[in-house]
């Protein structure tokens, strides 16, 4: 998937991000890491915490025992909250790139699993939901997902999966 041959790792920087500014791609100390942006995480959660509402909506009024004002607000307070959280919380990673291994994270990023460039047979994009993310193919047959990059709200995925690959190209040997 690289164009115009392999990219060699980005020259060491120092905490700077990505090449648009944007917080899904930062460059460290001659590493990449990519995680998921603000907007990634936060509007599933809204989302999910508005169909929750409204159904949970729906069934009392279906029932004789309605969602008064109060208890509508203190949905909405808690969906806030929620909303916050997800704010405030650490971003989920997804892979950090380095000149020996691709560093995947897993358990909300909190586990890291790293693996030798060799050991990656090919980096594949593949579509879920309308989603597009990338899955890592290694030696031993197993498929990895990456949490990020993902292209949901994420115009810059086709750039973001290009970096990735031409890492491995030039640091698969």
């Amino acid at each position: 998937m690289g164009r115009g041959g392999p990219v060699g790792p980005p020259r060491p920087t120092n905490q700077s991000k990505g090449k648009s500014g944007d917080a899904a791609v930062r460059h460290t100390e001659g590493n990449v890491e990519l995680r998921l942006t603000a907007a990634q995480v936060t509007v599933p959660v809204v989302l999910g915490l508005a169909l929750a509402t409204g159904l949970l909506q729906l069934g009392l009024r279906w029932t004789a025992d309605p969602m008064t004002a109060a208890e509508l607000r203190d949905c909405a307070y808690a969906a806030g909250a929620g909303v916050v959280g997800a704010l405030v919380l650490p971003r989920l990673r997804g892979a950090r790139l380095t000149p020996e291994y691709l560093a995947a994270f897993t358990a909300f990023g909190q586990r890291e699993r790293r693996i030798p460039w060799a050991n990656v047979l090919g980096i594949d994009v593949h579509r879920t939901a309308g989603v597009r993310s990338v899955s890592v193919r290694l030696v031993t047959g197993e498929c990895l997902t990456l949490a990020a990059p993902m292209s949901f709200l994420d115009r810059r995925f086709d750039a973001r999966v290009t970096e990735l690959t031409d890492w491995w190209e030039s640091n698969r040997r």
